[in-house]
């Protein structure tokens, strides 16, 4: 559907000479990233109206997002598995989010945080057959995620001891996620390699 409307939309602007047609493919690949953000935004903004949880929702992505870009790990094969998947994801969190007693956020952080870390520093970034990086790009990719991560870390440490844990909460959950996909990619590309 994604691929479809940004065809549409591609096919028009070049008909109205907006676009040349030189530039489709490129042009289509960039709509077809706006679409799937635009809609993966939407649905996160249902979801917090849904769970009542706008605080976590927003402080979700605003971890998740810019640590997820860097460090990598699996792509879905198409927009609509990557919508269905980071939206649970999100469901997720905002579950977690409301149900992990008090007494318990320090011993999820820690162990979110630390494995986190830990993956980060051992195979960030994780490429995907849909998602290539070159050396430079790997070099800097790898650096640029355990900066985010670290200052992450710094934050939720932060939150936690002046007592916003719901917010440290949120942050190591986001962590937690990063992990999952990291190891995602991980299996995914030890699996294709076999396969070759």
């Amino acid at each position: 559907m994604i691929e479809k409307l940004a065809k549409s939309l591609v096919a028009w602007q070049i008909k109205n000479e907006y676009l040349k047609p030189a530039d489709q493919n490129l042009y289509q690949y960039g709509f077809e990233l706006l679409i799937g953000q635009a809609v993966n935004l939407l649905i996160a903004c249902l979801l917090a109206i849904i769970f009542q949880a706008y605080v976590t929702v927003f402080l979700f992505l605003v971890t998740f997002i810019p640590l997820r870009s860097f460090v990598g790990g699996h792509h879905a094969d198409s927009h609509e598995v990557c919508t269905i998947v980071s939206n649970l994801i999100i469901c997720a969190v905002c579950i977690l989010a409301g149900r992990i007693p008090d007494g318990a956020i320090l011993a999820v952080n820690l162990a979110s945080g630390a494995l986190c870390g830990i993956f980060i520093f051992l195979f960030a970034p994780v490429e995907d057959h849909n998602k290539p990086l070159d050396e430079k790009e790997r070099i800097r990719y790898g650096r640029y995620s355990k900066v985010i991560w670290g200052i992450e870390t710094l934050i939720w440490i932060g939150c936690y001891t002046f007592r916003m844990r719901n917010i440290s909460l949120v942050i190591g959950l986001a962590h937690m996620a990063v992990m999952v996909l990291l190891c995602g990619g991980l299996i995914k590309r030890r699996s294709e390699r076999r396969l070759l």
